[in-house]
């Protein structure tokens, strides 16, 4: 992919970037959440067992139902989950049944698989971000996959290595979520491109596809915002942006209220942030996503150590609600998802 300036001065300019980021306290007054639905169980007890880490809700289309795609880091693995009244279960159909073994692009490998996302929703392609090669050294990477491939095992069509683009950090403290983020909103918004400093060009990124794809590093709590070359293995940074919490368990970009939904587990207690990106003309962070809004857990869930979350769409709304899910990765209780509500519409 070609860059839009050169290597040295994006380099440059990334790491202090990265340095004011790192260091610049994010103040975030966390609310109740936002709504009082009981939270409940969403799978059949001892489904999944443990390490059920990223999700993703792809919403119903045409003939197709709802699918919930979840990965799981040890087995590494890929879910296709359809709602069947009162649980999440594993689709049977296309070899589905247990789930679809994770590899890397040479077929070999155990991806520590930690989220999950797809880009066009018409596509057969999802995204995993992973953090290592099953209990191996830190390989930062983000893998794309076929779903619609035969077969109990898939072979990555694409690995974007990142490893040397991120700071280092522990073997298991590395990339724990991804989502994706339309150009459409991008522009709209005059989102700002830290490589140019001026507001983001598609055009600077040949062959990137229709958005940008954000990665969150558990170990600072920061996400990284990249283009990816979806003809090869390149990719570039576009922006460093602070969650507002200390780590980041899963990312979530809800399209139709253009959110962005950073979660924290246990270590947090199940804290979330809300971002979105600053369009006050004169603002000192204008075209910078920034953190608007916390929300606590629900009161009705313990502190679950919760990798994963999900939002439905708007247009499964009921009464003003949609559902929001969870992933436990510790599947207490012998249930790994559980399922409540948010509000409807914008949340600030």
């Amino acid at each position: 992919m070609q860059k839009p300036t050169s290597p040295r001065i994006v380099k440059s300019f990334l790491g202090c970037a990265f340095g004011l980021l790192t260091t610049q306290a994010t103040a975030v007054s966390f609310a109740a959440w936002p709504t009082t639905a009981t939270v409940a169980t969403a799978d059949q007890s001892s489904t999944f067992g443990e390490n059920l880490s990223g999700l993703f809700y792809q919403p119903a289309a045409a003939s197709n139902a709802a699918v919930l795609w979840a990965v799981q880091n040890s087995p590494s693995k890929l879910y296709r989950l359809t709602w069947n009244g009162a649980n999440y279960v594993k689709n049977t159909t296309n070899s589905w049944g247990n789930g679809k073994t994770l590899r890397f692009p040479n077929g070999s490998g155990a991806p520590d698989a930690e989220g999950v996302t797809m880009a066009e929703l018409d596509s057969t392609a999802v995204y995993v971000a992973s953090e290592r090669d099953g209990s191996g050294a830190s390989r930062l990477s983000i893998l794309r996959y076929d779903t619609g491939a035969t077969g109990s095992t898939l072979k990555a069509s694409n690995e974007w290595n990142l490893t040397a683009d991120l700071p280092k950090v522990d073997s298991n403290a590395g990339l724990e979520s991804i989502t994706w983020v339309p150009d459409s909103y991008l522009q709209a918004s005059q989102f700002i491109d830290e490589n140019t400093r001026l507001p983001y060009d598609p055009a600077n990124y040949p062959s990137h596809g229709t958005g940008l794809f954000l990665v969150g590093l558990e170990a600072n709590g920061q996400i990284y915002a990249y283009a990816l070359n979806q003809s090869g293995s390149s990719y570039v940074r576009v922006a460093t942006v602070a969650s507002g919490q200390s780590q980041i368990m899963d990312l979530s970009f809800d399209r139709d209220n253009n959110i962005l939904w950073a979660a924290c587990d246990n270590n947090c207690s199940g804290k979330t942030t809300l971002l979105s990106v600053d369009t006050t003309a004169g603002s000192p962070t204008q075209g910078k996503f920034v953190v608007r809004k916390g929300y606590n857990r629900p009161g009705s869930m313990s502190n679950l150590n919760n990798e994963g979350i999900a939002i439905a769409p708007e247009s499964e709304c009921t009464n003003k609600l949609k559902t929001f899910i969870w992933a436990d990765d510790g599947e207490d209780n012998k249930h790994a998802l559980r399922r409540g509500t948010i509000s409807c519409g914008p949340q600030f």
